[in-house]
């Protein structure tokens, strides 16, 4: 490391030691970002970690750069891109340094998949991108791209030409490897623990984890059984679809072992679908606080005391939860999990 990075990096120590903390609880800016530079023939949408860049001036101009600050832990660049049709299609993209570059080592398809721009989307099956002609000074049709390293390759699809056949819209995604400073530096820190969160629904539950449905969950349909997950130190948001047969009460129960997760009303539910309403980015601030319709650690006809969720966690769901008053069969749950918590 220069003197720098370990100066920065025992200021970063110091504050963890200050705050109590014994891990490290978020990916540490202790390395500077890279500059990426990319340009798209001819519409750029660009998403790092899965979040939309803003502020792309020259999204729509193909013969000029976007900029933009590339964290040293960035682990996903992901582009849509679309093309008008005129001659060949194709995206083009560099760092200063030369570590990211546009080549057939990244992955390019026509076919959209949901949440294709995240990191944790399996890429796997996905084709390479077709590396169609190498940035330097001329390669009909484009021009020099100032702020683009020579070497970089426009990439695209199989499917590039300028005819019916051609893809319009593709997404290409690049996985990086960790700055090599970054792994050495998070060597020296524990990992923030992992949690369990025992979870149920009476009656049926789908769970998800930032936007992530959890799958093997054996007591899904069983509201008298706990499923229990691991709950990741960087979880920021816990979505669950909640599912009631109209037997008597509609709820949703939960905690993690320490209470730091307890169904109450700090969580917010309604009966209305919204397209992605699961994931971490979506804007639930409209939503309404959930209703809380019993506590766990007392008899709440009709429910009974369900093992592995804490005493004080609290039954949940709309206001309508009861099932012969014409309660809300479905209902949308949420909880935003705080991250400067000195708990987290």
């Amino acid at each position: 490391m220069t003197l720098a990075i370990a100066i920065l990096a025992v200021e970063i120590l110091a504050s963890i030691v200050a705050a109590d903390l014994d891990c490290s609880p978020e990916p540490l800016p202790f390395c500077k970002p890279y500059i990426l530079s990319i340009t798209v023939d001819n519409t750029l949408r660009l998403f790092i970690d899965g979040i939309e860049s803003a502020n792309l001036p020259n999204a729509n101009d193909w013969t000029k750069a976007d900029t933009v600050s590339l964290p040293c832990h960035t682990r996903v660049i992901a582009v849509l891109a679309t093309d008008d049709g005129a001659l060949r299609a194709g995206i083009l993209a560099s760092t200063e340094d030369g570590f990211v570059k546009t080549d057939d080592t990244w992955k390019c398809t026509s076919v959209y998949q949901r949440r294709w721009e995240t990191v944790d989307f399996d890429d796997s099956s996905w084709p390479s991108a077709r590396a169609i002609a190498v940035h330097r000074t001329f390669t009909c049709p484009w021009m020099w791209i100032e702020g683009i390293r020579k070497g970089a390759y426009w990439i695209w699809t199989d499917n590039f030409v300028r005819d019916i056949t051609g893809d319009r819209v593709v997404y290409c995604r690049k996985r990086l490897a960790l700055h090599a400073d970054w792994r050495e530096f998070n060597r020296r820190l524990p990992p923030c623990p992992t949690r369990s969160l025992s979870i149920t629904v009476d009656n049926y539950m789908i769970l998800y984890l930032d936007g992530v449905e959890q799958r093997d969950l054996p007591n899904a349909n069983v509201w008298t059984k706990a499923d229990t997950v691991p709950l990741p130190w960087n979880t920021r948001v816990i979505a669950v679809k909640g599912t009631d047969d109209r037997h008597a009460r509609a709820g949703m129960l939960a905690s993690t072992g320490d209470g730091y997760i307890l169904t109450n009303s700090s969580w917010k539910c309604t009966n209305l679908y919204y397209a992605g309403w699961e994931t971490v980015t979506y804007d639930d601030s409209a939503w309404p606080a959930a209703y809380v319709s019993g506590i766990h650690e007392t008899y709440s006809c009709p429910w009974k005391i369900v093992p592995n969720i804490r005493l004080d966690a609290y039954w949940i769901w709309t206001n309508k939860y009861e099932s012969s008053a014409g309660g809300d069969v479905v209902v949308y749950c949420r909880l935003k999990i705080d991250k400067d918590s000195p708990e987290f």
